[in-house]
């Protein structure tokens, strides 16, 4: 196998490209999200968000006007991922 790049590879003369940051991707894109959502909500409601949700609380309340669906899955996924 010749070595290309750092995450190429051939075999057979096809390239075979290694994934092994996905992960570190995945987490960037999230944070990524999590600060496009900041533009909408301070910090101390998106705080005050992830408490209540985490508690079972009602929080459509704390939910601003104009919050689309996925950033309303992005604070859900936040609240999940510290808890």
């Amino acid at each position: 196998m010749a070595i290309r790049g750092k995450d190429e590879e051939t075999k057979n003369g096809m390239k075979i490209v290694t994934n092994m940051d996905g992960e570190k991707k995945a987490n960037e894109k999230l944070n990524m999200q999590t600060a496009d959502l900041s533009d909408k909500m301070s910090i101390p409601q998106i705080n005050k968000y992830i408490s209540a949700y985490q508690a079972g609380d009602p929080v459509k309340d704390l939910i601003p006007p104009g919050l689309t669906k996925p950033e309303i899955e992005q604070l859900q996924k936040l609240a999940d991922k510290r808890s």
